[in-house]
């Protein structure tokens, strides 16, 4: 459904929160959750429970805001071997090892991109690198990380390198990542496996799809955990004017839709300075309010077309191979997300011909493809400009 369709605030809450079963709260006026007391779920057939928000750590290389979130009742941190070349885990070890009998209480999700030709003894030393920077001899969910095929899925190497692992008491859990393109049907094929024991993709009140849903659903139905990221759908609400008039906060209404879903153990929040942690733990324990609602749906109508979903079906109609979802990505990371530097590189390493240099001489195939309505050359031509 687009703009002007009449989307309505009775059809947006069946996008969310009525969906999965919960009403939303007081009819006027927002409460703010001052003293927030973390809550937590089940993560699926796992022994574990989660906090509702879990630490992210893309952009994070400070030990002391994890000390702050570990002290607010989060217990969850989600890392990467990717992420920072290493330092985001560099500075979780300098947490975990003073931790002492705390480390037990804790849920470390690391992960590394596992792709075809990938063999078992590297991803084995990968995990073992992780957990030299971590300090730890063991983590509870490792995953293969930024998966956009399905195909990716079936690389038996990580398997075997998982059972050898678990064998040996360095993790417990098998899990996946995926940030947009493919990514229902890697969840399908994920669900389908049935080796998968946790799920962690993106999952937003504008690119929200019934499949996604039925996907998460199903998923819990087999004892899967999903946890969400990239609850914000772009971070763009500075774009919108008085948008958070009132004392509304924008970051925590995604949150709390996001944990409208009961499918949904946790939300993994992306935290590199002190307040966030409490702008993202106030969201728990709290309904969404009307104020809230009508706020999402306004910043649904504005970004529709605007919102890059990293979908990738774009991408066939480029004659020139353009990594469409991925040069969107890193914009999105340098201009809303503040990680310039890193955004840049990751440009940088896509493989020759990928970018978007191509895109200014382009006869525009792409012109009119995407699903949302959005204008994808320009989209790409200003990322060029940025990232370069």
């Amino acid at each position: 459904m687009k703009p002007g369709e009449g989307i309505g605030r009775r059809r947006f809450i069946q996008l969310g929160a009525v969906s999965t079963g919960l009403a939303t709260g007081r009819v006027s006026g927002v409460s703010r959750n001052e003293n927030p007391e973390m809550r937590y779920r089940q993560l699926g057939k796992t022994s574990l429970k989660v906090s509702e928000v879990a630490f992210g750590t893309y952009g994070f290389d400070n030990p002391e805001l994890l000390r702050a979130g570990l002290d607010a009742g989060i217990n969850l941190i989600c890392t990467c071997a990717e992420y920072q070349d290493g330092k985001a885990e560099n500075a979780i070890g300098r947490v975990l090892k003073d931790l002492g009998g705390r480390r037990d209480n804790l849920v470390v999700f690391t992960g590394a991109s596992v792709r075809k030709g990938r063999k078992k003894e590297e991803i084995l030393r990968t995990l073992d690198e992780s957990l030299k920077r971590l300090q730890t001899d063991h983590v509870e969910i490792f995953r293969t990380h930024n998966v956009d095929s399905p195909d990716q899925l079936g690389v038996e190497e990580l398997f075997e390198a998982f059972e050898e692992a678990k064998q040996a008491g360095k993790v417990s859990h098998l899990g996946l990542s995926g940030h947009g393109r493919k990514l229902t049907d890697c969840l399908d094929t994920a669900i389908s496996d049935g080796r998968f024991e946790v799920i962690m993709c993106r999952y937003d009140f504008v690119s929200y799809k019934d499949r996604q849903q039925k996907a998460f659903k199903l998923g819990a139905a087999q004892g899967i955990g999903n946890i969400a990221f990239k609850v914000t759908a772009g971070e763009r609400q500075k774009e919108i004017k008085d948008l958070e008039a009132g004392g509304l906060s924008f970051t925590q209404a995604t949150v709390k839709w996001a944990l409208s879903n009961p499918d949904v153990s946790s939300v993994a929040a992306g935290i590199t300075n002190f307040d966030q942690i409490k702008e993202y733990c106030g969201a728990v324990g709290q309904e969404l309010e009307d104020a809230e609602l009508r706020m999402l749906e306004h910043y649904r109508e504005v970004m529709y077309a605007q919102y890059c979903r990293n979908c990738g079906v774009c991408e066939p109609e480029c004659p020139h191979n353009v990594a469409v979802a991925d040069v969107m990505r890193y914009a999105m990371y340098f201009k809303y997300y503040g990680r310039e530097k890193d955004s840049m590189g990751l440009y940088a390493s896509l493989p020759n011909g990928c970018d978007a240099a191509s895109c200014f001489s382009c006869e525009e195939n792409c012109r009119g493809v995407c699903p949302y309505g959005r204008q994808i050359r320009a989209g790409l031509l200003e990322a060029h400009e940025m990232l370069t």
